[in-house]
């Protein structure tokens, strides 16, 4: 059919892709009832966007069997930008779609995300706060109204779309094909598919000699019978061709409506399954290929479309409507058989698909609503198995009822599930705000926003889980003291606890540690009397206390703490709570090692990390959806001391080779947390292969890169550009001057590139490889590119220093190189002079902590320093300088 209508759409979403103060990626968000014409209004802005240059690309969802059909529209060479379109955008994890936009960065040309969804609730309110902490990916939202809201348009769109199909079916003169009676006042034809759908049913009509249907779900059982006599008449003509009945086809159909497509194993376990009984279910499949073709290879059961027909074919031949339609009595236990089995078994592959059909034809049809919400009744965990769609779908306003909210939140998980976070966080939210309606008890109050609180932080969602808290804290000190049970004093502590991790998380670490103490110093007094009891909660806090002083640069009272938390844990784990002990345990271990290493104590640091390893397997042993991240993060920090100190480096190998695999799945269900950790994890591996260097370098490193990283392009740059550091720092120490500035300048081609789209990550690999290449001029006489690039390289790692991400050791070393070259190059004494300054005194701090570690570098500085005292003439300062006692006990006290 030909496009009408929508003029001022087009228009808004050309002025959003036109934009120029957004030169880079933005996402929009089209949304609306299905029906309304969402994909429609896409492909139509594929076309005209191509048209102008445009390149345009579909994303399809990993979990996704369909394809791009084959009317997709092609790159186009010299593109003037990239539409990037995500239907069904729902239907995606928040972490997916945020790696989606991770993937798109870099750029040279913008990019736009074109997102089509039927709600615009809570999945997106997530999305826009991820979104906003990231100001270079503007996002916001256009609503799809109905194109023929106005009753007095529906007209106009009928008559087009009648030409339309009148011209297909070999009508010559349409104008005797009358609109529905009730186009005007009906409330569904105000969706432009419903409008569409009765144009065809009239002119099949005028066709046949036969009065065409009315009403909107007369329409759709008018195609739908149209649907089983085309069944029928291959089943008659084709014979042994075709041998399916009708009966069993539209039950295959309804099979494929909603658990489909699947690949073939699994499409003849769902029909086995949902009682599509027959000698032949793989002749079935065969058969309903042949009606619905399979939009990929591979797959079976293609869903019937539209998604608004294929929702009323269900509703339709499910027994409890009165629209005529014969219903199928299969039908009346067809979904529970789908959809059954018991809490603990495996679920099989169609179960959110099923679940997300199910909820979108509850919305309109309310004898499958009813079905829906019976299921629930007796099976609340499926709606957990649905997924964070379905629990989300289910958190909205007026759908579930106060039992089956609580049926539901029965289920949910006690601790974090990364799978199911955020639709959790959805769910609980829902659920709070309606135990809050049927309480007028403040202590209630508080413990409900506390727990709230906490689904919120699982999720991320860091900004709302704050808000929760300091509610929840509010309210308890409101409480009257002389009133306080030891539950609400208790309540009080986990809402203060919790109100320092999240404003930890977002960097507001002075608020956080006040709120921390003050939990820490009210546990430690309980713990002393029951540290059974009360004490994994204490160790927990304790480890936070700590995290938070290392963030603030009070390094020793971090340590202190959390070898304070670690020995609150280690008595317990045989008291009543073994496993929330060993959690804690864990946590701080791996905290401990961390500090140990970056503080220069690596064999302390090894003994803790190995025991951080022992600790989390027997976690992930218990529970491994909630401690196999923190099993991948502690082999990677062993792997880590083990490659600082290169001892039995295969070890290390081993360890960082789980870490990795453990990543990777992880990644797969939240790349968005898991992917940089990935990253490390990968970088490390390269550092312990001594054998990542073949001689054509450069293409072996983006090879290589490539291999190591399926999931990004950019992370294939990333992993190539490390490599190529690392050769070069090799080159450097066997004097290939040369040959290290080539492969640096790359390097830093490579980085700047990165650190432009993703700085958090990349900011320090930059800083490290302007650093190398500027020695490597340097050594060349190359003194232009060598000051730019120390100059760069020193910025750079002073704003990471200050940021609390790179350590005053960095900042000590491209100090002195800067200081270094100029005095080489004779440019500018005096600035060398002061940095030389700086660096000398960042280093005489330095000693005073691992005299042995930084001792030689203090030298060094100070005869520099010496060094370029003399040629400002300054010579008796540099003699005082050179005849300091000891570098080591200069400015002790």
């Amino acid at each position: 059919m030909r496009f009408t209508g929508r003029e001022p759409d087009l228009e808004r979403l050309r002025h959003w892709r036109d934009d120029a103060s957004c030169p880079g990626t933005a996402v929009r968000l089209v949304h609306g009832p299905g029906g309304q014409g969402k994909s429609r209004l896409a492909a139509q802005v594929a076309l005209l966007w191509s048209a102008d240059g445009w390149d345009v690309l579909v994303a399809h969802h990993r979990r996704d069997h369909s394809e791009p059909s084959a009317e997709s529209v092609h790159p186009v060479a010299g593109a003037l930008g990239t539409l990037v379109v995500v239907d069904y955008a729902e239907r995606w994890d928040t972490s997916d779609l945020l790696a989606l936009l991770r993937d798109l960065g870099g750029s040279v040309t913008p990019v736009r995300v074109l997102l089509l969804a039927r709600p615009a609730g809570h999945w997106w309110q997530v999305l826009r706060y991820r979104l906003d902490r990231d100001p270079g990916v503007p996002a916001d939202a256009q609503e799809l109204g109905p194109l023929a809201r106005n009753p007095a348009d529906r007209p106009g769109l009928f008559t087009a779309a009648r030409a339309d199909f009148a011209e297909q079916l070999g009508v010559p003169d349409p104008k005797g094909v009358t609109p529905p009676a009730a186009l005007l006042r009906h409330e569904a034809y105000g969706s432009v598919l419903s409008v569409h759908m009765a144009a065809l049913t009239a002119v099949l009509a005028h066709l046949d000699g036969t009065t065409a249907p009315t009403e909107p779900t007369e329409v759709s059982a008018c195609l739908l019978a149209r649907e089983r006599d085309h069944w029928q008449e291959l089943h008659r003509g084709l014979d042994r061709l075709f041998p399916t009945g009708p009966d069993t086809m539209a039950r295959a159909v309804y099979t494929a409506t909603l658990a489909g497509p699947l690949p073939h194993r699994a499409g003849l376990r769902a029909l086995r399954e949902i009682g599509v009984h027959t000698a032949e279910p793989g002749q079935v499949l065969t058969d309903h290929a042949f009606c619905y073709p399979p939009s990929a290879d591979g797959t079976v059961l293609e869903p019937l479309r539209p998604d608004r027909l294929g929702e009323d074919f269900l509703a339709l031949s499910t027994p409890g409507h009165t629209c005529g339609y014969p219903a199928d009595p299969w039908a009346d236990e067809a979904v529970a058989e789908l959809l059954s089995g018991a809490p603990e078994d495996p679920a099989p592959p169609w179960v959110p698909a099923a679940l997300t059909v199910l909820v979108e034809t509850s919305r309109r049809w309310p004898h499958m609503a009813g079905r829906l919400y019976q299921m629930l009744r007796e099976r609340p965990w499926l709606a957990l198995r649905g997924g964070n769609n379905v629990l989300i779908a289910l958190s909205e306003p007026d759908v579930l009822d106060s039992a089956l909210l609580e049926a539901i939140g029965s289920h949910l998980p006690l601790g974090p599930d990364i799978e199911l976070d955020v639709g959790i966080a959805a769910f609980a939210r829902r659920l709070t705000e309606d135990r809050l309606a049927r309480t007028d008890d403040a202590a209630a109050h508080a413990r409900l926003r506390t727990e709230l609180g906490a689904r919120l932080a699982s999720a991320d969602l860091h900004f709302q889980a704050v808000v929760e808290y300091q509610e929840a804290v509010a309210i308890y000190r409101r409480l009257d003291p002389a009133g306080y049970s030891l539950e609400q004093a208790y309540g009080l502590l986990i809402a203060l606890g919790g109100l320092g991790d999240s404003q930890a998380a977002l960097g507001r670490y002075e608020e956080a540690l006040a709120n921390t103490t003050s939990a820490v110093e009210a546990y430690r007094v309980w713990a002393s009397v029951d540290s059974a009891a009360y004490g994994p909660a204490l160790a927990r806090l304790l480890t936070n206390q700590g995290g938070q002083l290392w963030k603030l640069g009070r390094r020793q009272e971090a340590v202190d703490v959390t070898e304070e938390a670690i020995g609150v844990c280690r008595p317990l784990s045989g008291g009543r709570a073994p496993h929330d002990a060993e959690a804690a345990l864990g946590a701080a271990l791996g905290n401990l090692g961390v500090m140990l290493l970056r503080m220069d104590r690596a064999e302390e640091a090894l003994t803790v990390t190995a025991e951080s390893v022992t600790v989390h397997r027997r976690l992930v042993a218990a529970d491994p959806a909630a401690h196999r991240p923190g099993l991948a993060e502690s082999l990677h920090r062993y792997a880590a001391v083990r490659e600082t100190l290169r001892t039995d480096t295969g070890r290390a190998a081993d360890a960082v080779a789980e870490a990795i695999e453990t990543y990777s799945d992880l990644a797969g269900v939240r790349r968005s947390r898991f992917a940089e950790p990935l990253r490390s994890s990968r970088r490390l591996q390269d550092d312990l292969d001594d054998t990542s260097f073949p001689a054509e370098f450069r293409r072996a490193a983006l090879r290589q890169g490539a291999d190591h990283v399926s999931v990004s392009p950019d992370d294939a740059y990333a992993v190539a550009a490390a490599l190529l550091v690392r050769h070069a720092d090799r080159c450097l120490a066997e004097g290939q001057s040369a040959k290290a500035r080539d492969l640096l300048t790359e390097a830093v081609g490579q980085y700047r590139s990165l650190a432009g789209t993703a700085p958090d990550l990349y900011a320090h690999e930059l800083a490290n490889a302007l650093h190398l290449a500027s020695l490597a001029e340097a050594r060349l006489g190359e003194f232009a590119s060598a000051l730019a690039h120390t100059t760069d390289a020193t910025e750079l790692v002073r704003a990471l220093v200050e940021a609390g991400i790179a350590e005053p050791p960095a900042l000590a070393a491209v100090l002195v190189a800067n200081a270094g070259i100029r005095s080489a190059a004779g440019a500018d004494l005096s600035l060398a002079l002061g940095l030389a300054r700086e660096a000398a005194e960042l280093y005489e701090q330095l000693v005073r902590r691992a005299p042995a570690t930084f001792g030689q570098e203090l030298v060094l500085a100070r005869h520099l320093l010496a060094e370029i005292l003399h040629g400002l003439g300054d010579h008796s300062a540099a003699d005082e300088i050179l005849r300091a006692p000891g570098n080591a006990g200069r400015g002790e006290s």
